[in-house]
């Protein structure tokens, strides 16, 4: 398997014949123009501020979630909807609002679940043909904090299998398409609960993270997504993929939203205000991030760098010292190195008749299976090297990124969380296409730039900055350090408003 490494990916207009014509070349029109209900924005605030004002109720919040998945059922969103339980969820929040109870911000608020979260009557399946019939005792308790807020679970939606890929082109399930460009990739491993938002037909979704699977779908498709510190949310009865790195991670359509997740799943309720940005200090690192970059995204961060500096922030041109040496000796062995270990314990601690081995046996996604194979059973060498990388190297990842960030006395970081627009696979292979050009390789740019914060574990979030010239979301990343996730969000929450609109699809 090949990792990233820092020279650029070579590429050659070699575009797949046949893969255009076999495309879905038409775009979703119809319903998804309409982004509000009875014209309140379909986003957790304002739909918040509509429920507990009586202007709308949790039912017909609930009713519309229902027709959206329905009508837009060719987006390959979700994989588990119950609509007689939705509804049944949503009346009984309307009953707690009718007797005065209020629970917060979140109550009456349907919010979508990536399939590899447990969530009581739906099965948990991870993505992979072994765990179909997966169905959890107890609510993973990243969900039980959500519901315990009041929100109402929509559903679950598909997720590249076993959260090991960026495409979310699942061959046991779905293939979850972007809604701005049906055939094109919307990222991954979260891609269905990026869509879902994207697609109007939720105010919000929880995802998992592990090298960039919040933040690269979130940028794809418009939307914005948080990573947190690693270990701000509880791990449990998660699918894991690698839990040195995994955490739990919404997507919504405003910071504000992601703000309000951010409490509920952090048991955090400490406010967050818009940071001042006249005199802030914004690091600009170049290395990896501005590698294999294309026009669009250049002319993206050239924009975005004018507005932060007429906003009166400061932009510190430096790099992450060894960046890049750290990135090669760490993203695998750290993607992979667990994977037995961590699958073995999510299995025995919910009951699971399923077997390790027999989950392995049946990974259905060749791409998946091949870079999967070396960890499945695990040689003493490659146990010995994912020992010695978290206990000897990650600690100086660490300690390197935040002596970077005091040593130059940043607030933040900011760099494009995707190094080019969503791309259209290629069958069969690793590579993609982007502006009709074959780039070898080139799903492995998915995580080039959302890779390095999760492995030192810092916070990082992806906010949508406009379209392409092809009309495909694009969007930066801010990182901050490692725990301040609320100075973060407050720093995102004044650059959010700085950022030009970024369309709803077609």
């Amino acid at each position: 398997m090949t990792t990233y490494t820092s020279p650029k990916l070579s590429r050659r207009s070699a575009v797949l014949s046949g893969v255009a014509a076999t495309a879905m070349s038409t775009r979703v029109t119809k319903t998804m123009a309409t982004t509000d209900i009875n014209g309140i924005p379909f986003t957790v605030a304002a739909l918040g501020r509509a429920l507990r004002k009586r202007d709308l109720t949790a039912v017909s919040i609930a009713e519309a979630v229902v027709l959206r998945s329905e009508t837009l059922a060719t987006l390959g969103t979700f994989t588990s909807i119950n609509p007689d339980q939705l509804i049944a969820d949503a009346r009984h929040a309307d009953a707690l609002f009718e007797q005065g109870q209020n629970l917060g911000p979140l109550q009456g608020i349907p919010v979508a679940l990536k399939d590899n979260i447990d969530a009581v009557g739906h099965a948990t399946t991870g993505g992979t043909p072994a765990l179909r019939n997966n169905f959890p005792k107890t609510n993973a308790p990243v969900t039980q904090r959500l519901l315990d807020a009041g929100a109402i679970v929509a559903g679950k939606v598909n997720m590249h299998e076993l959260a090991g890929g960026g495409t979310t082109n699942n061959p046991s399930y779905l293939r979850t398409r972007n809604p701005y460009a049906p055939d094109h990739s919307p990222g991954g491993s979260s891609g269905g609960s990026a869509v879902a938002v994207s697609a109007r037909i939720v105010p919000a979704a929880l995802g998992t993270d592990t090298a960039g699977s919040v933040c690269n779908p979130a940028a794809y498709c418009g939307v914005s997504g948080f990573r947190p510190t690693l270990d701000r949310y509880p791990s449990a009865g998660i699918v894991p993929l690698s839990l040195t790195r995994d955490t739990a991670g919404p997507l919504a359509h405003a910071v504000e939203d992601i703000v309000t997740l951010d409490a509920a799943l952090a048991a955090d309720s400490t406010p967050v205000q818009a940071a001042n940005l006249a005199g802030m200090r914004i690091g600009i690192p170049k290395i990896p991030f501005r590698d294999n970059t294309t026009p669009d995204i250049q002319n993206m961060m050239a924009d975005v760098e004018r507005i932060l500096r007429e906003a009166g922030a400061t932009l510190v041109d430096a790099e992450i010292p060894n960046l890049v040496d750290f990135v090669n000796e760490t993203s695998l062995i750290t993607l992979g190195g667990r994977i037995r270990q961590d699958l073995t314990a999510y299995l025995s601690a919910g009951g699971s008749p399923v077997s390790f081995n027999v989950l392995a046996e049946q990974i259905a996604d060749p791409f998946v299976k091949g870079w999967m194979t070396p960890f499945l059973n695990p040689s003493a060498d490659i146990l010995n090297e994912e020992d010695r990388v978290a206990r000897d190297v990650i600690p100086v990842l660490r300690r390197t990124y935040t002596t970077f960030l005091k040593g130059n006395a940043l607030d933040a970081i900011v760099f494009p969380t995707t190094p080019t627009p969503a791309g259209i696979e290629v069958p069969g292979t690793e590579d993609i296409i982007v502006d009709g050009e074959r780039i070898p390789g080139g799903i492995w740019l998915n995580i080039q730039n959302t890779g390095p914060a999760t492995l030192w574990g810092g916070p990082g979030i992806s906010l949508p900055a406009g379209l392409s010239g092809g009309g495909l979301p694009i969007g930066i990343e801010l990182n901050g350090a490692i725990k301040a996730d609320k100075a973060l969000l407050g720093v995102a929450l004044a650059v959010e408003k700085l950022l030009p609109d970024t369309p709803p699809p077609a």
